[in-house]
Formats: C-alpha cells, sequence, structure tokens
C-alpha cells in the first residue's frame, strides 16, 4: 500500500476518529481499573489535562518464514499509535490494530511513568504505613503516637510524590 492508498484508506475506515475514540474507551477503564495508579501518580488528577495527538498510521507486512504467506488478510495490518500527554508532558502511547478490511483486532495502551523504582518504593512504603497503623492500634498504642509514627510516613510519601512530579 503505498502512502496515497494508505491515506485513502485512513479516511474510508475513519482510523483517526476510530483511534482516538478507541483510546478514550481504554484510558477511562484504566481509570476506574487502577485508581491507586492515577493517586499515585498525579497530584490532583484532572482528565481536562490529558491531550492525545496522532503520531502515526502505519501499514505493516508480517512475514513469517514458515509459512511464507504475505497476501492473507492477516499478514497485512495498518498500527494506529498515537501520544498521550498530560500537561503538556508525553506519559505513554495507545496503539489500534486494524486488518487491512478495517477491522480492529486489537488495541494496547501503554503508560511510560517516570520513576518506576522510586514508584515501587512509595508503594511500599503506602503499605507499611497502612500495616504500622493497624499493628499500632491491635496493640494498643496511644493515638497521639501512632499519628507521630503515621505523620512521618506520610512526610516521606509526600517527598517521593514530590520528586515523581518533577
Amino acid at each position: 500500500m503505498d502512502n496515497l492508498a494508505l491515506k485513502g484508506w485512513i479516511d474510508t475506515h475513519k482510523i483517526i476518529d476510530r483511534t482516538l475514540k478507541g483510546f478514550w474507551v481504554a484510558f477511562n477503564n484504566y481509570i476506574k481499573e487502577s485508581p491507586e495508579e492515577i493517586d499515585l501518580f498525579f497530584n490532583e488528577f484532572n482528565i481536562k489535562d490529558i491531550k492525545a495527538s496522532i503520531d502515526t498510521i502505519e501499514h505493516k507486512t508480517i512475514f513469517h518464514p514458515d509459512y511464507q504467506i504475505v497476501d492473507s488478510v492477516y499478514s497485512q495490518q495498518v498500527i494506529s499509535t498515537l501520544d498521550i500527554y498530560y500537561i503538556n508532558e508525553r506519559i505513554g502511547y495507545y496503539r489500534m490494530f486494524f486488518h487491512t478490511n478495517g477491522e480492529c483486532f486489537d488495541d494496547s495502551l501503554v503508560t511510560e511513568w517516570t520513576g518506576w523504582y522510586i514508584t515501587l518504593k512509595l508503594e511500599a512504603l503506602t503499605e507499611l504505613q497502612k500495616e504500622i497503623k493497624t499493628e499500632l492500634v491491635k496493640n494498643r498504642v496511644e493515638e497521639d503516637k501512632i499519628e507521630k509514627i503515621y505523620d512521618l510516613i506520610s512526610k516521606q510519601i509526600s517527598k517521593i510524590k514530590d520528586q515523581i512530579h518533577k
């Protein structure tokens, strides 16, 4: 498929609109399914700050040496990729995969949050904070002492979140 044919195919099958709609479905599902990640990575998350922009639409021929079939509907695909931005910072991408008949056969949402290592530490610290508070309450430690320990950990969590958001 040459560039002109691809352009016509994109228009005929409304690939840009379908990719944008698919992205919003996937992203909204992500928000519902992973609210703890959203809270972890975004201070005061506002979905209006998410912007999606088409990056590439490419035609691809998959050639598998065992089958040597390059004219099958399954060996030809078009991949539409859009970049995801949050307050002008790229945070990931979304891809939608199409057969040449226009049928979408797959999609993927990939987040690229920075600082995964520090994020893992933050998750561990947050979990530890919950466990410590539970144990202290079980062991009847005085409430003011529980709050002091809880506040110390909260300060560390805030510092780590600040580093993530820089």
